[in-house]
């Protein structure tokens, strides 16, 4: 799948959404619940949300929005929960680099959530406030669906803790996923070590820089994941309890793990790359001691040959009526003489 990348506009308001569209359709997916409750609904219409709010603001409430093009819904949203207008434009900016920042009211994270596929990678932003949690997605598809499922059969402690251990199961989804992949690439550089090795396979080299290309992608993201994760565990955001920062540490082991993996992988891609040279040398050198066993075979017999093709008039050879056979048979003889003579060395 292809993500169409968000380019940045120059010479706005800081406050400014960049969005791809102002006047598209948003899909509002709520979640409403506690340890005794659950809702969930999806509305395209910010206004058939408000009544179920304002009727559960004792519970706890995941908003996740996709795709980021409707402004007058986001600037709705924005005032309802009192989301500071900097703090919104950042979460609907996917142009920017991953951070972290808090005010008063909310705390916002971003990440780079990475799918199965290194090519294919989505912004997603987490604005937490008290007892609500809004996730902003470019594409409906995300990482998070087993969340859902445990919040829909009540499955562990998610729905009798607060929306910050929501917050921590989010990052970890996009952890794993990091984890995932370097564990799926190590897999594939094997093979590709395989083939290279292999004398029958023929390697593109643009292979090579291709997988160097996405893992210096990934690493790249996983990197500032890990630094936006040590982000919260020192944050004194009020609305993460000193529980979940200790879960934070967990992840943040996770990240450290998955970009030493990477690291190792991109020096593996290095020596892969000089093991295709040597390869591709090893090849140029069999041709080459091809090409001398052939020359130091023919090149005997085209001496002699050559030698009997001079057209003098008095050689005595050229009278003899055994002369050609003989001359034959030596042309054999030297032949067979090197060919033993090279496998008796090795050569051959």
């Amino acid at each position: 799948m292809s993500i169409r990348k968000r380019k940045k506009k120059l010479f706005n308001s800081p406050i400014s959404y960049n969005l791809e569209r102002d006047n598209g359709s948003m899909t509002l997916d709520c979640i409403i619940y506690n340890d005794t409750h659950y809702q969930r609904s999806a509305e395209t219409n910010w206004e058939n949300l408000i009544q179920a709010l304002s009727e559960h603001q004792d519970k706890y409430i995941w908003l996740n929005l996709y795709p980021l093009e409707d402004k007058k819904t986001l600037e709705s949203i924005e005032q309802y929960f009192g989301i500071d207008p900097f703090l919104m434009a950042d979460a609907v900016d996917f142009s920017q680099r991953s951070k972290l920042w808090e005010t008063d009211k909310h705390l916002f994270c971003s990440f780079k959530m990475k799918k199965h596929d290194l090519h294919d990678t989505e912004h997603i932003s987490f604005i937490l406030g008290e007892n609500v949690i809004i996730s902003l997605q470019e594409i409906e598809e995300d990482v998070f669906q087993n969340i859902r499922t445990r919040m829909e059969n009540n499955y562990g402690p998610i729905r009798k803790k607060s929306v910050d251990y929501l917050l921590f199961l989010l990052c970890d989804s996009i952890i794993d996923q990091y984890t995932l992949i370097s564990d799926s690439s190590e897999d594939s550089l094997l093979m590709l070590e395989a083939e290279i090795a292999s004398t029958n396979k023929n390697i593109n080299l643009s292979s090579l820089y291709a997988v160097k290309k996405d893992l210096l992608q990934v690493h790249k993201d996983a990197r500032v994941s890990s630094e936006i994760i040590e982000a919260l565990i020192t944050s004194e955001f009020f609305a993460i309890s000193s529980f979940v920062t200790k879960l934070f540490t967990s992840i943040s082991h996770n990240a450290k793990h998955s970009i030493d993996s990477l690291s190792r992988q991109l020096d593996h891609v290095n020596s892969l790359s000089d093991l295709y040279f040597a390869q591709q040398n090893n090849r140029l050198n069999d041709m080459i001691k091809l090409l001398t066993i052939m020359s130091a075979i023919f090149i005997p017999i085209t001496f002699i040959a050559g030698f009997y093709g001079m057209n003098f008039m008095y050689m005595p050879e050229t009278k003899v009526a055994w002369a050609y056979p003989a001359v034959i048979s030596l042309m054999v003889f030297v032949v067979a003489f090197i060919v033993l003579f090279f496998k008796r060395k090795k050569w051959l």
